[in-house]
């Protein structure tokens, strides 16, 4: 009797003993395949890359375009080569295209010069796509849905100088013309009919600048594991830069990271949009984006003024992959007195792979959800904020 009780832990403590040998060998397969993987991407210690280059596929289904293929490639570099000092620069390049012969083209840019003395930001898009309108206010429901057509040309340019460490002003330029707008159901179209800006055939074009100014102590742009960075701007809307309507905008970025254990990370963020005059429906503040307020159609709900708040815990669980739990809420309203109630929820869960070592870059998977079963599927490179 004992000796088959000794015989059986004796055949269990192999059987332990050959999974953590047999896991490992797999792991140590992983570690040197991860090792392999990252010399190609960002070199070696002894001949570090001077550039950073990273495609991303893009595959997405949405009714009213049916089937999305398009690609994502993300450059990362220095303004100095061998300057750790200076924070790395970025260009995105978006490109997709639908089955109904639809088209985007975006390139984005966040560029540090030498010892981060100015730091440019901007982007330049052509869009010739459909999307979903609700109309504005918080409550509309989803019966309210319809679909438009749409060109557009946009750009925006930001540009700040560091006026003592860790604080810059600047200025910025938006330019957004919107164009040859039709409506899928245009007889019994509401939105057509609204007389809100921008909603006619004609689109809209607005054209403004202003001010910003930012604070931001950070240890990393691409992975925060400490620090804040909190951005001021406003942008004048007028007919003497070539604006159709006249009105102003006014947005606070307030964002706090907090090191917890290990490399676990809580990152904060509150986020408002103030506009006041004759606004365009495409400049309203909104809620839902792959930034803030995952889960939610970016414009499922739009106003004059728009108010987020998210938290979000990053874990790592080995190595390069980490997973991440947020949370959040956000509303819309006409005013910004009106941004404390009807508050809508988003919450959802996400994965992490580490795309680039040296530079805490990741690839990031999210999915968000909020009320009435509202969700949505997120992948690209860098963390949502």
């Amino acid at each position: 009797m004992h000796k088959k009780y000794f015989f059986h832990i004796f055949l269990l403590m192999a059987l332990i003993g050959a999974f953590e040998i047999s896991f490992a060998q797999h792991k140590n397969v992983i570690n040197r395949t991860l090792d392999w993987s990252y010399k190609i991407v960002q070199g070696d210690s002894a001949h570090p890359h001077k550039k950073y280059f990273f495609p991303i596929p893009i595959v997405a289904y949405k009714p009213e375009t049916r089937w999305i293929f398009g690609l994502s490639i993300t450059q990362l570099f220095r303004a100095k080569n061998g300057d750790s000092l200076t924070r790395p620069s970025a260009l995105r390049l978006n490109t997709s295209y639908s089955q109904n012969n639809q088209f985007s083209i975006r390139l984005m840019g966040d560029i540090f010069t030498y010892k981060n003395r100015l730091n440019i930001t901007g982007q330049i898009q052509y869009t010739n796509f459909v999307e979903n309108y609700w109309g504005v206010g918080i409550n509309q429901p989803e019966s309210s849905n319809e679909v438009y057509y749409f060109k557009m040309v946009k750009g925006n340019i930001k540009a700040s100088y560091q006026i003592v460490p860790k604080f810059y002003a600047g200025m910025q330029y938006n330019f957004e013309n919107m164009f040859d707008l039709t409506f899928k159901n245009a007889a019994s179209s509401a939105m057509k009919n609204s007389g809100i800006a921008g909603t006619s055939s004609g689109g809209s074009l607005s054209s403004g600048a202003g001010f910003i100014i930012e604070y931001d102590d950070r240890d990393n742009v691409f992975f925060p594991t400490k620090g804040q960075d909190i951005e001021l701007s406003n942008c004048l809307y007028n007919n003497i830069f070539g604006s159709q309507y006249n009105f102003s905008n006014i947005t606070l970025d307030a964002r706090k990271y907090i090191g917890l254990w290990k490399q676990n990370v809580l990152a904060i963020q509150g986020f408002v949009n103030i506009n006041s005059g004759n606004i365009p429906f495409r400049m309203l503040g909104t809620l839902g984006s792959d930034s803030y307020m995952r889960g939610y159609y970016n414009g499922r709900f739009r106003d004059n003024c728009a108010m987020a708040f998210q938290t979000e815990l990053r874990k790592t669980i080995w190595g390069p992959v980490s997973i991440v739990a947020f949370g959040g809420f956000g509303t819309v309203s006409p005013t910004a007195s009106g941004l404390t109630s009807n508050i809508k929820p988003n919450y959802g869960a996400g994965l992490r792979i580490m795309a680039i070592p040296r530079e805490k870059m990741n690839i990031r998977a999210d999915y968000g959800m909020g009320i009435d079963g509202v969700n949505a599927f997120y992948l690209t490179m860098g963390e949502a904020f």
